[in-house]
Order: structure tokens, then C-alpha cells, then sequence
């Protein structure tokens, strides 16, 4: 069973007796918490204590379509929907963020009769091309840039 939206939990401060928890003084001490604000407290936890959350931007690739990457998340996980074609994928500018690391990676949708384009945007390339291609299930390629260019560091197929 789903826990509601919008229910709360309570803590009670290290300071409260919790032998005495029906009295008014304890329970005016405790704090009430929705799902929503833990989520959001323990996002902020991570943050803040140099915890990495590998949490993708999902992009659904479709037959003559195109996205830019416009996000600030470092994984992009691809979806194939709709019959053969290609997906054009832009990659953020090389030159407004210096040193970014990007991986693409996508799942089984995405087979040999479908073609992912990452394509750099016009002035910039990758490894000296303007595209680089995905097109077999599972898999991926992660790319950085030096700062005007991007650069295939680690390429994966099946």
C-alpha cells in the first residue's frame, strides 16, 4: 500500500522525555514532516555531505525528432518510441560550461533500425565530427569537454 501524499510523520526532539509522550508539552516539542519535505531535507543532506545521487534526465527518442540537453543532471537515459528513424540529441555548449562530463546511455528500445545522433552544436565537435551515433541496444558513450570541443572519453556497445 502507497503512503498518501501530504502525510505526515512526526520526530521529537533529542530533549523530549519520550516516557511522557502523551503529554501537550511533549507532543507541542514534536515536529510534523510530509513524505515531500523528508524527500527534500534528505536531498539537501546529500548535497550538503558531498554524496553523489546518479539520478538520469530520461529522454524519449522518437523517429525525426530532436532534444537539446538543456539540464544540469551528468546522465542522460534514452528511450526509443515509434518506428525506425533518427533521434538528433544536442549536446550543451562545450564553451559555457568548461569541463563538463557527459554519459548518454540508453536501454533495449533502442536497436539497429534506429539511430541516436548526438550531435555537438555548430563551431563545436565531438572527437572532430559533428555527430556520434548510437544505435544498438544498451548502449553508450561518455563525453567531456576540454572547453571547445567535446571529447569521446569511454564508448560502449554490445
Amino acid at each position: 500500500m502507497a503512503i498518501p501524499d501530504g502525510t505526515k510523520f512526526h520526530g521529537v526532539a533529542p530533549s523530549v522525555d519520550t516516557e511522557n509522550k502523551g503529554s501537550a508539552q511533549a507532543n507541542a516539542m514534536r515536529d510534523a514532516y510530509t513524505l515531500e519535505e523528508l524527500g527534500e531535507s534528505i536531498n539537501i543532506f546529500i548535497q550538503d555531505n558531498s554524496v553523489t545521487r546518479l539520478v538520469p534526465e530520461f529522454i524519449t527518442a522518437t523517429p525525426g525528432g530532436s532534444s537539446v540537453i538543456n539540464t544540469t543532471k551528468n546522465i542522460i537515459d534514452l528511450t526509443w518510441s515509434g518506428g525506425s528513424g533518427t533521434f538528433t540529441l544536442f549536446l550543451p555548449s562545450a564553451t559555457t560550461i568548461p569541463y563538463r562530463f557527459l554519459r548518454i546511455v540508453n536501454d533495449s528500445t533502442v536497436t539497429a533500425n534506429d539511430k541516436v545522433d548526438i550531435a555537438a552544436l555548430p563551431g563545436e565537435t565531438i572527437d572532430g565530427a559533428a555527430t556520434y551515433e548510437i544505435n544498438k541496444p544498451y548502449n553508450g558513450v561518455a563525453v567531456w569537454s576540454d572547453g571547445n570541443n567535446w571529447i569521446v572519453i569511454q564508448a560502449k556497445s554490445t
